[in-house]
């Protein structure tokens, strides 16, 4: 029986509940694993939901109906957000507990894949969970998050770019709302640096030419962008790619890398880069302006730092976003959480003085964040604009629970050198 079916058996019993979300988790990856796609064919589902793309948007099913409008919040006790560490700033934390009469409690995540294995083994206390966008199927798959009333998120039509008020991975917002979007580029020190970037036919083939940064060269620590840049150093981007020979090839160039250069496997070129410990980095945009804002040690030039982003199309573009968990014990106060960080002052703080990363939000602009003087000019390549998404943006979308595994055991194989 194909994986198609096998799956859309096991999503009708999971919506039926007659399945529970660990059962059904468990099972979808089965599936995945019996049906032997052929070499470079393209799952077209995963847990019957099918696999979205920019250019192809997908509505999520509901398994149940949305809370009610109207309700009162929830108080006293605790309220879990489940979260990377540094990735919200506590004041907002506390500001919002003290607003609603709760303690608001991180639960921290490494990393996307552990925060999926702890939803779907029930290991964590969470409310609310940050995810990135191409892990929300699957999360709806297995039962993990409940569907959202917008009532209660007024901020979400307020504030928000229409662009990412009916994403592609979520038409119509029924589980989600945006929190952060960033590009995927090349950071580096000027001042370290001989190579002009920005001017280089292929920026992406500096990596396999830095043996002057041995040592000093960052690739990001993460399944799936690590083996994109090598992807993208060769031309390719069909960058949901399941074809085991392509990622093959990806993981064969990574391993180049490492007589090369030694690239540090790292998700702080944010501090790395401004206080030289590395000078090239393959790097978020998020993590340049948050080197720029905060990051820098009292009185480094933050003109130093300096940002390439490839032409739309031809480079990634990530938003990650927050939902309420089926968990949740305080459903009502999960949504005003959601809510709380979309507020204009709210995201505008987070951003600046604390995370680095961009909200899609309106009132942000890269003319007003370079006239307060919070980035140098030559870092406004790392600003994103509502435009920068839509059909033709350059995505890393939910892959299969087969092409999951080839990613994520691909990449395990090079952070084991």
């Amino acid at each position: 029986m194909g994986a198609g079916i096998n799956n859309g058996r096991v999503i009708s019993e999971l919506l039926a509940g007659r399945m529970t979300r660990r059962e059904a988790l468990l099972a979808l990856t089965a599936a995945a694993a019996a049906a032997a796609l052929p070499f470079g064919a393209r799952a077209q589902d995963v847990g019957g939901i099918p696999l979205a793309r920019p250019d192809k948007p997908v509505t999520l099913p509901l398994h149940q109906q949305p809370i009610a409008s109207g309700l009162k919040p929830e108080s006293g006790g605790k309220f879990y957000i489940f979260n990377y560490d540094e990735y919200v700033d506590p004041k907002l934390m506390t500001d919002f507990g003290q607003k609603y009469d709760v303690e608001v409690v991180l639960n921290a995540f490494s990393d996307i894949d552990e925060a999926v294995t702890k939803l779907a083994n029930g290991t964590i206390d969470a409310d609310v969970t940050e995810l990135t966008n191409n892990r929300i199927a699957q999360t709806v798959a297995g039962k993990l998050l409940q569907p959202l009333n917008h009532d209660y998120i007024p901020n979400l039509k307020a504030n928000v770019w229409p662009s990412m008020q009916s994403p592609y991975y979520d038409q119509g917002s029924q589980y989600t709302v945006p929190y952060t979007v960033y590009t995927t580029g090349i950071g580096w020190r000027g001042d370290k640096v001989a190579e002009d970037i920005h001017k280089l036919e292929n920026p992406w083939s500096i990596f396999w030419h830095a043996e002057k940064y041995k040592g000093y060269t960052g690739v990001l620590a993460d399944s799936r962008e690590a083996l994109v840049l090598p992807m993208l150093y060769r031309g390719q981007y069909d960058l949901n790619t399941e074809d085991p020979a392509r990622i093959a090839q990806a993981l064969d160039d990574l391993m180049a890398l490492i007589p090369i250069c030694n690239p540090k496997i790292v998700t702080t070129g944010y501090q790395t880069l401004p206080d030289g410990n590395t000078m090239l980095h393959h790097i978020w945009s998020g993590q340049m302006l948050a080197a720029a804002m905060y990051n820098a040690p009292e009185g480094f030039d933050t003109s130093l730092l300096q940002y390439w982003v490839a032409p739309k199309g031809k480079g990634p573009i990530q938003n990650d976003v927050w939902a309420v968990t089926a968990q949740s014990k305080k459903p009502v106060l999960a949504h005003l959480w959601l809510n709380f960080l979309l507020d204009n002052d709210n995201a505008y703080h987070n951003f600046v003085d604390y995370n680095g990363y961009q909200p899609p939000i309106t009132a942000i602009t890269a003319e007003r964040l370079v006239q307060e003087k919070l980035i140098p000019a030559n870092l406004e390549t790392a600003i994103i604009g509502p435009d920068d998404f839509g059909p033709e943006a350059l995505q890393e979308g939910q892959l299969s629970s087969a092409g999951q595994k080839l990613w994520q055991e691909a990449y395990a194989r090079f952070t084991a050198g």
